[in-house]
């Protein structure tokens, strides 16, 4: 068994967190050198028993025909007999021995590949040289060190019946997967800007055990039976393998239709939801006109600055839908409250108060939802702990709790509000960051001004001059005696920036 991928069929993501995509050929090109080099002098220092090398890389080569994708959720692993095969070279041939069994697995897997695509009519951007070539190199690469690794280890060519061999064998299995597992973790991160733990954790983490104890039984077992019963042991070893990978490749071809498309009905439930949400920040913005466009442009704004904080894209998903509904309990809020002008009364600034906590409980009633609750309830506490409601300092609010309060603060800040007009940016950002390290954590103020160098100013918006518009246009009075307090329904005309 191996972790087996094709670099061409490593797909994006929708939005990766670094480019760092024109990196890819030259990290492709490296290996690819390093391969043929590996591969010219494993030429040069063949095994006297040619035959069976030739043996050896045949059945690798085979075998690889087998491999079986096994889950959709984890695109990058298969499990092959072909790594099994190039491990058992190793014990009986010597250390080379596996370059050249893995060669072979390699270049079928390069053919397959290429045959696959262009019955997809999947061309594709990377060309069939360079990807063939990184697949080859990658296979060479892995198999050279887990044969170096086995003789540093006090590992010799046919001695895998010893027990003092064990040792040796676990290192070269040991070797021979992380080494596949760094050089594959290594382009997909430089195809998708994914940082390599959280493709670790994400697509290897569960298989790495798996292979690593199989390579070590089926390797030992394969090399063994070779010693002792020479071909016979290959075939009464290989055939029953090989004829259950090809029945399990069909099995699992046939389940994948079924899983691709229940995954399509879970990525339409999700849709659904961003849009169940989305138009639940509308209807809460729509509260209080002032706040139109609100929660929208929160979202914006802490989406970018998760982003900004390297956050993996399942993170800020929460992060935005955290903010499309942080005000939701403002709902429980009385109008009289919410949409007054001056200051509010300490009895009224109590009521207020209350409305994350009013919010986390909607949210907690929504089934799959309850993920969003820590953020929606914490969004208001304060780095220096008195935040409210519940008086949470530092790294005790949660993350994304901390990156909505910059967001909202940063939204409250660029618009226009009853009490008060809308300030210059530069007024905006050295408030903000003359609150880091009090109201907000610096880190996040961190992500806050490295956006500012980043964004155009017109990324930054104040949301509440598009109600101004409507009002004016509506010849419903002057904005600046109150019209704000009318409701959003109110106001015809009134659209989205």
């Amino acid at each position: 068994m191996e972790a087996g991928v094709n670099a061409g069929v490593v797909p994006g993501i929708l939005r990766p967190e670094k480019d760092l995509s024109r990196w890819v050929p030259i990290y492709s090109s490296v290996i690819t050198a390093v391969g043929i080099v590996i591969v010219l002098y494993a030429f040069t220092a063949l095994p006297a028993n040619r035959l069976g090398l030739i043996l050896f890389a045949s059945m690798a080569a085979i075998a690889e025909l087998s491999s079986v994708d096994l889950f959709t959720s984890s695109r990058y692993s298969s499990v092959s007999v072909s790594g099994i095969i190039t491990i058992a070279s190793i014990l009986v041939f010597g250390q080379v021995a596996g370059v050249l069994a893995h060669l072979a697995s390699g270049i079928m897997t390069a053919v397959t590949m290429t045959i696959l695509r262009r019955q997809q009519h999947n061309g594709g951007s990377v060309s069939w040289l360079q990807r063939s070539g990184f697949n080859v190199g990658m296979y060479v690469i892995a198999a050279f060190i887990a044969g170096q690794v086995y003789v540093l280890a006090g590992g010799t060519a046919g001695s895998v019946a010893r027990m003092a061999s064990i040792p040796p064998l676990t290192a070269l299995v040991t070797a021979f997967f992380l080494a596949n597992l760094t050089i594959l973790i290594g382009v997909i991160t430089l195809q998708t800007g994914r940082s390599p733990v959280e493709i670790w954790k994400q697509d290897f983490q569960w298989s790495v055990p798996v292979n690593i104890i199989g390579g070590i039984i089926g390797g030992g077992v394969l090399a063994l039976a070779y010693q002792m019963f020479a071909i016979l042991g290959l075939v009464v070893f290989f055939l029953p393998v090989l004829s259950t990978g090809y029945s399990f490749r069909l099995y699992v071809a046939n389940m994948k239709d079924y899983v691709n498309k229940l995954e399509e009905v879970n990525h339409s439930l999700d849709e659904a939801n961003l849009g169940l949400l989305e138009t639940l920040g509308a209807v809460i913005d729509a509260y209080d006109v002032y706040t139109y466009g609100h929660s929208t442009q929160v979202a914006v704004y802490a989406e970018a600055l998760a982003e900004k904080m390297n956050l993996s894209r399942e993170k800020r998903a929460i992060v935005v839908k955290a903010a499309l509904v942080h005000d939701v309990g403002k709902i429980g809020i009385m109008d009289s409250i919410i949409g007054k002008q001056g200051a509010l009364t300490d009895e009224e600034f109590n009521i207020v108060k209350r409305h994350p906590i009013i919010g986390a409980e909607i949210v907690g009633r929504m089934k799959g939802l309850q993920e969003l609750v820590p953020l929606v309830r914490h969004h208001h506490e304060r780095w220096d702990g008195r935040g409210y409601p519940d008086g949470l300092a530092g790294e005790g609010i949660p993350l994304g709790a901390r990156i909505l309060g910059v967001a909202d603060s940063l939204d409250a800040l660029c618009s226009d509000r009853p009490y008060r007009a809308r300030r210059s940016f530069e007024e905006v950002k050295d408030e903000i960051t003359r609150c880091s390290g009090t109201h907000f954590d610096p880190d996040v103020v961190t992500a806050f001004l490295a956006l500012v160098q980043e964004k155009p100013r017109d990324f930054f918006k104040n949301s509440a001059a598009t109600v101004d518009r409507a009002v004016l246009m509506a010849g419903m009075g002057n904005v600046n005696s109150g019209a704000r307090l009318l409701k959003k329904s109110m106001v015809p005309g009134l659209e989205r920036e």
